[in-house]
């Protein structure tokens, strides 16, 4: 039991809640400990505000997992990971930046699970850029945390495919199974030493922002298959919205059909070309834009056919386009202070 490795866990979100299984399961709880979990406060959640803990939080209590909730991380943080005598700090979905005084705490390193395949998609928001960019795969890497934003070496890493269906819901649960992969595979040898660090590519490098509510709006001069990649990648919150009758309404599904579904010669980008009892078919830049699922403010998310039984949005209705601001570039994005 002395020979055990200690390691602390930095995590807020369920998505990290595999890893933390993982390490209390054989066979890695020969080897390894899981000493103290690091996590975001409770906070007030719902339509009651009620104070709630986050996923792991709750995880960490519900197992007698030491759990340390701290506003930010300090010199006392740093302090508690040398009092714990962490070897091995591995971080996903936090919430906090980690300084260079608490990534040099732990004596054999601090890492960090990315849901992207490094160095593409750096940043905040990988999941949501690689399905609104119609990618056909995705992945998670785990690399060695360095100073700047995601540039740390590559310890492991594994590949998710995409397909024309994912969302972001569907490629969160492919991520956390991923990191089943990951964790079973590299912790064993950054424990005994012989992970490969590889550096990251400049090459390849992109990076993420992160997202906002004025990323709901729609821009009905792109492609119908870029609109609806988008709306994929951003159901749920904030999702995308089209303004009808003096409401925002969600849509929660879309497909993109080809631009010989309906006839094109005059119709202007966001004009419904079809609506029925069953259908919503709005025209797009390229293509046209099939309603699969609608929701209106403080309702629930509805098949067409069921929404259009209660408010009906009739043929030739317009909608306006909206920016749709880019989700990742090549360059960092400035961080607001």
């Amino acid at each position: 039991m002395e020979d055990l490795k200690r390691i602390v866990f930095f995590g807020s979100d369920a998505i990290a809640i595999p890893i933390l299984e993982t390490i209390e399961s054989e066979p890695l709880s020969k080897i390894a400990k899981l000493e103290a979990i690091f996590s975001q406060p409770d906070r007030p959640q719902g339509r009651g505000q009620k104070i709630h803990p986050n996923a792991v939080a709750k995880w960490a209590r519900e197992h007698g997992v030491k759990l340390f909730q701290p506003e930010k991380l300090g010199e006392e943080s740093v302090q508690i990971l040398k009092n714990l005598k962490c070897d091995i700090g591995l971080v996903m979905a936090y919430g906090h930046i980690l300084r260079p005084a608490l990534i040099a705490a732990p004596t054999i390193g601090i890492y960090n699970y990315h849901a992207s395949l490094l160095p593409r998609y750096r940043g905040p928001a990988p999941v949501e850029a690689a399905i609104a960019n119609n990618d056909g795969g995705a992945g998670v890497t785990l690399q060695k945390i360095a100073p700047a934003l995601d540039e740390g070496d590559v310890v492991g890493s594994a590949v998710i495919p995409l397909d024309c269906h994912a969302t972001r819901a569907s490629l969160r649960d492919k991520i956390s199974e991923a990191c089943i992969f990951i964790t079973q595979d590299t912790l064993p040898r950054i424990i005994n030493g012989t992970a490969e660090e590889i550096p990251q590519s400049e090459k390849r490098v992109s990076y993420t922002r992160k997202i906002s509510r004025a990323d709901a709006g729609i821009d009905f001069s792109f492609p119908a298959k870029k609109i609806a990649a988008r709306i994929r990648a951003l159901c749920g919150w904030p999702g995308c919205t089209i303004s009808f009758d003096n409401l925002e309404l969600k849509i929660g599904d879309a497909i993109a059909l080809a631009n010989d579904a309906f006839p094109r010669d005059g119709i202007a980008p966001g004009t419904v070309v079809a609506s029925g009892k069953s259908e919503l078919v709005i025209a797009t830049g390229d293509g046209f834009l099939q309603v699969c699922a609608l929701q209106r403010p403080g309702g629930k998310m509805l098949a067409t056919k069921d929404f259009l039984a209660g408010m009906k949005i009739p043929a030739g209705t317009f909608f306006e386009s909206r920016e749709m601001r880019p989700l990742f570039r090549s360059t960092p994005w400035l961080r607001k202070k």
